[in-house]
């Protein structure tokens, strides 16, 4: 079996207290929303909905949970736990084109680090010696190479994961791969594969997770869902031992098949979890005797996706610039930064650039164009673009269709920025109530 080297670089810096650090003042449109949903009864609003969801009367409705969990927080947070609101409303607010928000929300659901382990988290990262940075697209795909299977993670409320994810497909076709399996997948009867809509899996519904479908399905890709359909009622072992027949499945139908697979968090680890749970990848490994190669974006994105992993991230960005999603190397073998053995690999991600209130990572290295719209009043609120063929091919609505790209955040007195490829798209402009003011057809050339 092939193994990668593991060198630790932040160790035996476990002391954690509880807590929350103080966030940074929410943005003025978010300000806005929970002044409108405390004074006002939003349109489809349900005090008796017990659960935060995207999709109500099976249309997708991206300030719908919105709505709820900013109204009701202190019943969703009795629901959920506190820890798993903030997890949770993170997550929409990234569905709604807010990755700043997003991230506010989720440090709140993390245990803060004292002072000590802090203090002693910077001082090790600026005692580091010898590490070399290489480019993680390259790197990722000279490990792959020879591989037939490799899988890659994201977090939920962070679509930075699905553009690297995007911006590594052609690569990995030109090495042969011409299977993407994706935990985000409808697995369900009613799937839609062949298309991005609101059937093609929930998550799918997140815009850039439906710009990394509609790559894939351009560039040749058959895609392939392998989540448990009855993950709801499996334990998590049983769960990732379903997802692993199933795409060892793809590997039994085709003896040539390379697999590329996008999963979520520590199901592609290698390693059995602290209760013996044995995750996807470790068993897939066991039944196919196939090893993959397994790479993790989760722990060194900006915020991480723990208290502990946070501090670290801050602390290694301090001593190193990073400023492309990298691969950190000493004496030519990969760092495992935050003391976690789990991955071959960690990306490495830059911290975020905003322009006019959205991340510079949106524009996906060159692909897409920032695009700035203009109000049709002053009571636009929230702006979306879908592609002009797909609503074509919708009887001209977007109710189960996913945006290119939205935003409700003000990139000037009466502009909202968008990141768009070359195309045809029709504009929605919104109102905070969710109501269609009218709708406009541009094309970015």
């Amino acid at each position: 079996m092939a193994v990668f080297k593991r060198i630790i670089v932040v160790a035996a810096l476990l002391a954690a207290a509880g807590g929350c650090f103080a966030q940074d003042d929410l943005s003025a449109p978010v300000l806005q929303l929970k002044d409108y949903v405390r004074h006002y009864l939003p349109t489809g609003y349900s005090p008796q909905l017990n659960v935060l969801m995207l999709t109500p009367k099976s249309n997708l409705h991206y300030l719908f949970p919105l709505y709820h969990a900013l109204r009701d927080d202190e019943k969703f947070r009795g629901i959920y736990s506190d820890k798993g609101y903030y997890d949770e409303v993170s997550q929409y607010f990234a569905f709604a084109g807010d990755y700043r928000t997003a991230l506010q929300y989720l440090v709140k659901s993390y245990d803060s680090v004292d002072d000590a382990t802090r203090r002693k988290i910077y001082k090790t990262a600026a005692g580091l010696l010898n590490v070399v940075h290489v480019p993680a697209a390259g790197y990722i795909h000279l490990m792959a190479k020879n591989r037939r299977v490799t899988m890659i993670n994201e977090a939920f409320a962070k679509p930075l994961h699905r553009a690297f994810t995007m911006s590594l497909l052609a690569g990995f076709y030109r090495m042969g791969y011409r299977y993407l399996a994706m935990e985000m997948l409808n697995n369900f009867a009613n799937q839609r594969l062949s298309s991005v809509g609101m059937h093609s899996g929930y998550y799918v519904g997140e815009p850039v997770a439906g710009e990394l479908m509609r790559s894939a399905i351009a560039m040749g890709y058959t895609l392939v869902s392998y989540e448990d359909t009855l993950a709801s009622v499996h334990n998590a072992n049983v769960r990732d031992s379903v997802q692993a027949a199933n795409i060892y499945h793809v590997l039994q139908l085709d003896s040539t098949a390379k697999i590329l697979v996008h999963a979520s968090f520590a199901h592609i680890s290698k390693k059995p979890g602290p209760e013996g749970q044995i995750p996807m990848a470790l068993a897939f490994w066991h039944m196919s005797g196939i090893e993959p190669l397994t790479i993790d974006q989760t722990d060194m994105t900006e915020e991480s996706n723990f208290g502990y992993g946070r501090v670290i991230y801050q602390a290694y960005t301090t001593k190193y610039t990073i400023t492309e999603p990298s691969i950190a190397l000493i004496n030519n073998n990969p760092v495992n930064v935050t003391d976690k053995d789990l991955y071959d690999l960690c990306v490495i991600h830059p911290p975020t650039k905003y322009t006019d209130g959205r991340p510079t990572w949106m524009n996906f290295g060159g692909l897409r164009h920032p695009t700035y719209i203009k109000a049709l009043s002053n009571a636009v609120f929230f702006v979306q673009a879908y592609y002009q063929q797909e609503i074509d091919n919708n009887d001209n609505t977007p109710w189960q269709l996913v945006p290119a790209d939205q935003t409700y955040t003000l990139g000037g007195k009466d502009r909202y920025l968008l990141y768009l490829q070359k195309g045809k798209y029709k504009v929605f402009f919104r109102d905070i109530n969710y109501k269609i003011l009218g709708t406009l057809n541009i094309e970015v050339n």
